[in-house]
């Protein structure tokens, strides 16, 4: 019986690979697509391209590949597409042996929400480039204020970058204001002070002076004895109480 049952199984899988050669030798103008398979890649937590959101965009683009020839798949025109949307920053496609039509997508990396006074409101990555808000919730850092696209991206873009990628200053800062006098202001999630930055000039530096006077000062007086931290003064950080004044 056992005999019977190896002899079996050596048959189904000479079988299977000969099905296999046979299959994945034909050529490709002549193999039919079986199936899309999508990739993102997105360590954005609550990703905004999932895999529904790219089959929305192939069959907004009358692209329905499975059950069409290979050959008739424009792999280039779909890559052009995918890559032509706001939020994705690249993509590439190809074909498996499989007969599959494999999407491989990374998409555009938020990391500021800017809502201008002129009412303009977008996204913008770490290169500059900005995406529509549009159905979009994403959470982060809010800028608001005076400010324009191109103040964003020379003024803005590098700080909020920081911002983002540091563990702390990404749970501690939830806006940034550009005043009128186009100076800018921080406004963190504890404490019940706003934080007076001044330029973005040696911003790394006045956060930093700032982290040490966190951890020095105000885990010590409490997060809510001060309306005002200026760290606009070099060296020197102002910090303004209920009707008084105290510099550090």
């Amino acid at each position: 019986m056992k005999i019977i049952f190896k002899i079996t199984l050596l048959l189904l899988v000479a079988g299977y690979l000969v099905f296999a050669i046979v299959k994945f030798s034909q050529r490709t103008e002549e193999r039919i697509c079986e199936a899309v398979d999508i990739q993102i890649t997105d360590s954005l937590e609550g990703g905004f391209v999932t895999t529904d959101y790219i089959h929305n965009i192939l069959t907004k683009n009358k692209v329905f590949a499975e059950g069409q020839k290979l050959s008739n798949i424009d792999i280039q025109g779909l890559e052009k597409i995918l890559q032509n949307d706001p939020y994705i920053d690249s993509a590439r496609c190809y074909c498996s042996a499989a007969s599959h039509l494999c999407i491989y997508v990374i998409p555009q990396r938020p990391i500021l929400h800017v809502i201008q006074d002129n009412g303009d409101n977008y996204y913008l990555d770490g290169s500059g480039a900005t995406m529509p808000v549009d159905n979009m919730n994403i959470d982060l850092c809010i800028a608001t204020g005076n400010i324009t696209k191109n103040y964003a991206r020379n003024n803005l873009m590098e700080l909020a970058k920081f911002v983002y990628e540091h563990d702390f200053w990404n749970k501690q800062i939830e806006q940034i204001h550009v005043t009128a006098n186009n100076e800018i202001e921080l406004y963190p999630r504890v404490g019940e002070h706003v934080i007076i930055l001044g330029t973005v000039d040696n911003f790394r530096k006045k956060l930093e002076n700032l982290m040490i006077f966190y951890k020095n000062g105000l885990s010590k007086t409490g997060w809510n004895k001060y309306s005002a931290i200026n760290l606009s003064y070099n060296g020197q950080i102002v910090c303004t109480k209920k009707n008084n004044t105290k510099k550090i």
